[in-house]
């Protein structure tokens, strides 16, 4: 049985993922991890939960479909621990956030109250150590060193998304970005060609076996 670990994005939980892990395969295991726990959080640390809770379920090696934030987990775990990493679905990753616009983000939510800026299950000091984390990070001297098959999705009006996600297509090799116009704004990046589709076609970019079908996929974070 092959595992494909779902990563969630900022503001969603792991329930996000059902209708993905429904319609997986035969063959195939959905397992939705959260991303997020009550400490503090940075990329590396997270991608050591990752690899933790791969562990607790007997989990050798597994693919990874992360959305958002959870693409940068997936792409964190897959440098940090490739041993454990079968094969990437990437959806509206980040290569280098823009600092300036993150900067100002954290500034705004610092004021902003908690019942403002606390999102679905993340809570507002969840959300600003994520922020931080994710200003500091810049993977673009780390993308030549993936090294499994990776599928990288954006939808065409996720302008904020679809430079990095270009960035991630041509630093990755053999990394494939199928053309956004099959997919729409932020919140409607599994349209045709989004993430449910790309939680199926992990198998077959790995090369495993032959799947398809698309649906919509868990909302934006």
């Amino acid at each position: 049985m092959e595992i494909v670990a779902f990563l969630h994005g900022l503001g969603d939980g792991p329930e996000s993922w059902a209708h993905q892990v429904a319609a997986l395969p035969p063959g195939f295991a959905g397992v939705p991890l959260d991303v997020l726990d009550d400490g503090g959080f940075g990329l590396a640390s997270a991608a050591e939960d990752v690899v933790r809770a791969l562990d607790r379920r007997g989990v050798e090696r597994a693919h990874l479909c992360g959305l958002s934030l959870g693409a940068m987990i997936a792409l964190q775990t897959a440098l940090g621990h490739p041993d454990r990493v079968a094969s990437l679905v990437l959806a509206a990753g980040q290569v280098r956030p823009p600092r300036l616009l993150m900067a100002a983000q954290l500034v705004v939510m610092r004021l902003l109250p908690e019942r403002v800026v606390a999102s679905g299950s993340a809570s507002k000091a969840q959300m600003l150590a994520v922020l931080r984390a994710v200003a500091d990070t810049d993977f673009s001297d780390a993308l030549a060193s993936v090294g499994v098959p990776t599928l990288v999705l954006c939808g065409s009006r996720d302008r904020a998304n679809l430079p990095a996600a270009r960035t991630l297509a041509a630093g990755i090799l053999g990394a494939e970005l199928p053309d956004p116009r099959g997919s729409g704004a932020p919140g409607e990046r599994a349209g045709s060609g989004g993430v449910q589709r790309g939680a199926r076609g992990v198998p077959d970019h790995a090369g495993v076996i032959h799947s398809g079908g698309d649906a919509e996929g868990p909302g934006s974070g």
